[in-house]
C-alpha cells in the first residue's frame, strides 16, 4: 500500500470526514501484525457515536503505545503529524518486506523449513525495555533466559534459526542461541546451497542465517537471519567471511542449487 494522505485530523477530538477516516481504516487493517490482538477493522468511515469507545480510535491508541511508544497516546491522527508519518514509514517498510518475500519464492528444494524462515522476514525489535513477543519465542527455542530483545547483551540470530528448526520438528543444537554452536548441527556441506544454514566469525563472537541467493558474480551472498540490523531480513554478504555451511542430516544436497538474487537486500551492519 502506498503512503497514505489525510486532509483532516482522525480520531478523538478530529474532523474525522467520510474519506480521511476510510483512509486510517484501511492503512490500520495493513498493520494489524503491529497492533495485536486487533481485529480487522470495518472501512466504513464511521466512528462509534461514542468516539473513545470506537475500534478506530482504539486501534489508532493500540499504533501509538506499540509503535512510536506514546506514553499517553491521544487516538488522534493529524495531516503529516508524528503518528501519520509513521504510518506512512512502516506501509513503506512492509511494501519492501513483500518484494523481499515474493523474490523468495521457494526454488525446487527440499529445504522445507525455508518456508517457516520466509515467513518471518519484518519481525523487529523494539526499542527499549519493551520487547517483540515473536522473538521472545524465538529465545523460548533456544533457551536463552533474555526478556529484552535489545541490546548488545542479547543477540538473537541463534535463537531465530532455533525457533525455525524447533517449528519444523528438528532439535536445535545445545546453547543454539550462541551463533557458532551451529557448526555442529546436521551434516557440514562444501558449497552453500538454499536453504543452508550459514555460520561466520565477527569481532565479539559469530553470526548464523539461512542461504537464500548469491550474487551474478559469486562473490556475495544473500543471508535471510535474525539480528540483523535488528530484524529478520536478506542481507548481503562477502562470500569469504562465511566459515561453515550445514543442513539437516537427512537432507539430500544433489538437487538443491543457489540462485542469483535480484532484490534489495540490507547492508550487513555490525553482524558482518
Amino acid at each position: 500500500m502506498a503512503a497514505i494522505r489525510i486532509t483532516q485530523s482522525v480520531g478523538l477530538g478530529g474532523a474525522n470526514s467520510l474519506n480521511d477516516v476510510k483512509t486510517v481504516q484501511t492503512a490500520l487493517n495493513k498493520l494489524l501484525k503491529l497492533i495485536q490482538p486487533t481485529q480487522t477493522l470495518i472501512v466504513d468511515g464511521r466512528l462509534n457515536p461514542r468516539p473513545e469507545n470506537s475500534k478506530t480510535i482504539t486501534a489508532i491508541k493500540l499504533f501509538q503505545s506499540k509503535v512510536l511508544n506514546m506514553v499517553r497516546p491521544d487516538g488522534k491522527i493529524d495531516p503529516n503529524g508524528r503518528t501519520h508519518r509513521k504510518i506512512n514509514e512502516k506501509l513503506a517498510s512492509q511494501a519492501a518486506i513483500s518484494s523481499v518475500t515474493t523474490a523468495l519464492k521457494m526454488p525446487t528444494t527440499n529445504a522445507f523449513w525455508m518456508k517457516t524462515a520466509i515467513a518471518e522476514v519484518g519481525e523487529a525489535e523494539v526499542p527499549g525495555t519493551k520487547a517483540n513477543p515473536q522473538i521472545l519465542e524465538y529465545f523460548k527455542a533456544s533457551k536463552f533466559w533474555g526478556s529484552d530483545d535489545s541490546g548488545g547483551q542479547n543477540a538473537w540470530c541463534g535463537s531465530f534459526v532455533a525457533w525455525v528448526m524447533q517449528q519444523n520438528n528438528m532439535e536445535p543444537v545445545k546453547n543454539a542461541f550462541r551463533a557458532k554452536e551451529w557448526a555442529s548441527f546436521g551434516k557440514p556441506l562444501d558449497k552453500p546451497v538454499f536453504g543452508a544454514i550459514g555460520i561466520k566469525s565477527r569481532k565479539g563472537g559469530g553470526h548464523v542465517a539461512f542461504v537464500v541467493g548469491q550474487s551474478a558474480d559469486g562473490n556475495y551472498l544473500y543471508m535471510l537471519g535474525g539480528n540483523q540490523s535488528n530484524s529478520v531480513n536478506v542481507a548481503k554478504y562477502k562470500k569469504e567471511l562465511w566459515d561453515d555451511f550445514v543442513v539437516p542430516a537427512n537432507f539430500d544436497p544433489s538437487s538443491a542449487s543457489l540462485p542469483i538474487y535480484t532484490q534489495k537486500a540490507s547492508v550487513a551492519g555490525s553482524e558482518a
